[in-house]
């Protein structure tokens, strides 16, 4: 585990312009692009955290030019959809390609930003507690935050903090990174060293969905995650369980492990967003930066982190994470009510999807670029009848179901 050091201690006399709460993917993405931009502000960024490591990784879809292009560990032309019935769809957009950048080179990459400007400054190991407003010796408005290391003053404050939230699925999923030898299995259709395998071994049943993620990090590495929906957060001891047995079930039992990654990611929220002390903005997952449908959010972070840069540069308040357009809300609740309600059929949805629609229009609806014809080719793609049943907004409903049964279950295992 690589450490990172943090600043010393916080100033608690002068109100910082700017406290940032979470030294995470949002949190680091604006501090980054504040130390790279002409804002003259004096900032603070608080973690619990003691160090950052080689924990987790990021994925995305990206053309060969953008502002993290020299961090991007490895890159792939094709990506696959595979059921374990044999169902399979490769595919390809000219000029797009699957990136991958480690955790650990991100954290790098802006920690080096933050290192430029000494008015940025890290403090690890400091938690944060409560938010109030106050009004400054200035009389300005601000905020005072109080944190492992006494009280803090700041003109606004961006929180990027994880929230537990109640959710109508949740991507339980939990990886290794392991040396296989070169025996990475071909029903993984990730023994093409230019394809990843996106959702591999996909099945279903009664327990929701199931699939392998396969990322060929090279001829004898690989990043194998095994990723389950289901209706309420799993033990992450059990999906780890889980995993082992995919691993063993392509040939991998006994690959070396190199590192290990994983989390929980809410899928359609259904509780709205805590209403923030005044001067203060949520951002990341929690200020709604995760893609109900798919659970993508670093490129989503990443543009909020550059637009919330400028607005701070000009004086204004930080922004939130945009609304989801309407079409696209209502799309994702509807398909992942779906999911919910017919968990044995999961695996068919996405393989309809991966092998009826045009690999451009699926991956425009992706990364929320989708026209209306995008959009109506997916639409026909599925059976209609089950998402028709699914237009009410039945939420609520449905995740109050979901606790009782949990806690059934939780009985049940005492």
């Amino acid at each position: 585990m690589t450490a990172l050091s943090p600043e010393p201690s916080l100033d608690a006399a002068a109100p910082y312009d700017l406290v940032i709460l979470g030294a995470g993917c949002a949190g680091l993405a604006l501090a980054a692009r504040l130390a790279r931009s002409d804002a003259d502000l004096r900032v603070a960024v608080n973690d619990p955290r003691t160090e950052h490591g080689d924990d987790r990784s990021w994925s995305f879809w990206h053309h060969d030019h953008h502002a993290l292009r020299s961090i991007v560990a490895h890159e792939w032309s094709g990506w696959t959809y595979r059921g374990l019935d044999g169902r399979a769809a490769t595919h390809r957009v000219p000029g797009v390609t699957y990136q991958y950048i480690r955790g650990i080179d991100f954290y790098r990459w802006a920690l080096d930003a933050i290192a430029t400007d000494p008015r940025i400054t890290l403090h690890l190991g400091v938690g944060a507690h409560e938010l109030a407003a106050v009004t400054l010796d200035d009389g300005g408005d601000g905020v005072r935050v109080t944190t492992d290391a006494g009280p803090v003053l700041a003109r606004k404050v961006v929180d990027t903090r994880p929230q537990r939230t109640r959710a109508l699925l949740y991507q339980c999923f939990s990886g290794v990174e392991i040396e296989h030898g070169g025996r990475l299995a071909t029903d993984t259709d990730a023994s093409d060293a230019d394809a990843v395998g996106l959702m591999t071994r996909m099945r279903s049943g009664a327990e929701g969905l199931g699939f392998l993620y396969v990322l060929p990090l090279g001829p004898t590495r690989a990043l194998v995650e095994w990723t389950r929906f289901s209706p309420a957060p799993l033990p992450l001891d059990e999906v780890a369980a889980e995993r082992d047995a995919e691993l063993g079930a392509i040939g991998l039992g006994d690959a070396v492990v190199v590192r290990e990654e994983q989390g929980i990611l809410p899928m359609g929220r259904v509780d709205a967003p805590p209403s923030p002390v005044a001067g203060v903005a949520l951002a990341g997952n929690a200020g709604g930066a995760l893609r109900d449908a798919s659970g993508y959010a670093f490129l989503r972070i990443q543009r909020w982190a550059t637009r919330c840069a400028a607005a701070l540069a000009r004086g204004e308040a930080p922004p939130a994470h945009p609304r989801e357009p309407w079409v696209r809300r209502q799309m994702d609740r509807i398909f992942l009510q779906a999911l919910r309600a017919h968990p044995e059929r999961s695996a068919d949805y996405f393989l309809a999807m991966a092998t009826r629609v045009a690999p451009q229009r699926l991956l425009r609806f992706l990364t929320d670029r989708a026209t209306l014809g995008d959009l109506v080719a997916i639409i026909a793609s599925l059976p209609l009848t089950p998402f028709l049943a699914q237009l009410p907004d039945r939420r609520e409903r449905l995740v109050a179901a979901a606790a009782v049964s949990d806690a059934r279950r939780q009985r049940v295992e005492r």
